[in-house]
């Protein structure tokens, strides 16, 4: 059908896939389910097989919704540590008929050449967004298309990644008979969900905390500044609870969605966790404090990490909207008192809205995990509205229906089994001497005594300090 666009997520920890159409009140998303990942780690397609069998998954659950259609091709997703954004030398032009006015296909000329950047081994242009243009003697043009001028001096951001992740991620799709129309950048697709055209203009810094990565994106005058890629998310949380606390990946996923608090000072001192006996063994006690200070000190590495890129960035001077956090670990309790104290930015959590997609959308698309899915959405309907452009159907008759062959769970239970945790945990008041919550504490904002050498390791994704340093 030619009015619909389908988006594939390929994400760490689920699969997404989601259908929409315009209306009048933004995009609708008709069709949205998910599924839990496999063959996936940090954002990038490891096992291609695995990764089809999770995509395979949530198919069936989409074109279940979609009336004997069959999704044939479809935006989708990259991220991983592996992108990169470039700031690269002008691209200079001298113009044949400078005494006519500039075109859109003389910008679109520029452009399109800036793919052709030679890059290191293994990286190529995956999109290239234009900041400033000087022609002739004005500088610092946002809008040369109706001027007259004889030369054009173009400066553009390059955001690439590996041909490798490419080819991963088209070999995946391939095995569903499913065509990629566009690879777009997370990150990029995730603000297109959540971000006001205010936040856009006056600047602002997007962070979508997933499972595997933490994805970056800075925004000032309605212009993309920079994107990066943070190579751990909620998962890492997942691994340090399970460490610290002794319990299961399971356990660790559930008490950390249900319990978590990235705040440790507004966490409840009088309360603990009572996981069920196992095997036979007592049950286990976590103190809802301590699992607090776990979570929150993983969460202020990754949002030093965040720091960091902003400074990268050479826009943090000029962010006057503050932060906007989403994604899964957006979800975890007093995360944004959490960020402001780390960073010094007012925060808020936002998930796709009527801001930004028709409020008619199915309920799934309106949760802050979706955000990448619905913003590929957005994007593609933008491209076709702005540039013009028009996508191949993107739906298909199905010559063969398949019957779903796995049973959507509970909304809490999705990517968790069935067995092995007790859906009744419950928490009880202990007797402890311990102070309350300490609510006037100050924020250090991190910016103001931030020294951005005392990075390391941001790609690989260890530590980000030596224990010794301090920042």
């Amino acid at each position: 059908m030619k009015d619909l666009i389908a988006a594939i997520d390929l994400g760490t920890t689920k699969v997404v896939a989601a259908v929409g159409k315009k209306t009048p009140q933004g995009v609708k998303v008709v069709a949205y389910a998910e599924a839990p990942s496999r063959g996936i780690k940090r954002g990038r397609v490891e096992n291609v097989k695995l990764a089809n069998q999770a995509l395979k998954d949530a198919l069936t659950r989409v074109e279940s919704k979609l009336d004997g259609q069959r999704i044939k091709n479809a935006f989708v997703g990259i991220a991983g540590q592996d992108i990169r954004c470039i700031s690269t030398a002008p691209f200079q032009t001298q113009r044949k008929n400078f005494n006519e006015m500039i075109t859109q296909e003389e910008i679109q000329e520029i452009t399109d050449n800036t793919y052709n950047t030679v890059l290191e081994d293994g990286y190529k242009v995956i999109y290239s967004v234009p900041q400033s243009f000087n022609v002739d003697n004005y500088m610092s043009v946002s809008e040369p298309i109706g001027m007259i001028g004889r030369n054009i001096v173009a400066k553009y951001k390059l955001f690439a990644g590996k041909e490798n992740s490419r080819r991963m991620i088209e070999s995946t799709l391939g095995l569903s008979h499913i065509k990629p129309i566009e690879i777009v950048i997370e990150p990029i697709a995730s603000a297109k969900a959540v971000l006001t055209e205010d936040e856009m203009e006056v600047g602002s810094i997007m962070v979508d905390i997933g499972g595997g990565t933490t994805d970056v994106i800075v925004y000032h005058h309605n212009i993309i500044r920079y994107a990066g890629i943070i190579p751990f998310g909620g998962n890492i949380i997942t691994e340090d609870i399970c460490s610290g606390c002794g319990i299961s990946q399971k356990n660790a996923e559930y008490i950390k969605t249900h319990y978590g608090c990235c705040f440790s000072d507004y966490a409840e001192a009088g309360k603990k966790i009572v996981l069920p006996s196992v095997g036979g063994t007592s049950g286990k006690e976590i103190q809802i404090k301590t699992l607090s200070k776990i979570i929150q000190a993983r969460m202020e590495e990754i949002l030093e990490a965040v720091c960091w890129h902003v400074e990268q960035s050479g826009f943090k001077d000029v962010i006057r909207s503050g932060m906007v956090l989403t994604g899964g670990g957006a979800k975890m309790g007093n995360i944004t008192n959490l960020a402001n104290y780390v960073t010094g930015y007012e925060a808020r959590v936002a998930t796709p809205n009527a801001f930004s997609i028709d409020p008619a959308s199915s309920e799934a698309a309106k949760d802050a995990t979706s955000s990448t899915a619905v913003g590929m959405l957005i994007y593609a309907f933008q491209k076709m509205d702005e540039e013009g452009v028009f996508f191949p159907d993107c739906l298909e008759d199905a010559t063969v229906k398949v019957e779903a062959t796995v049973t959507p769970k509970k909304e809490e239970d999705r990517l968790f089994s069935d067995e092995g945790i007790d859906p009744k945990m419950e928490t009880v008041k202990v007797e402890k001497n311990e102070k309350g919550n300490n609510t006037g504490r100050k924020g250090r904002g991190l910016f103001d005594r931030f020294k951005s050498v005392k990075i390391k390791n941001v790609l690989d994704g260890t530590g980000l300090f030596d224990n010794n340093d301090e920042v």
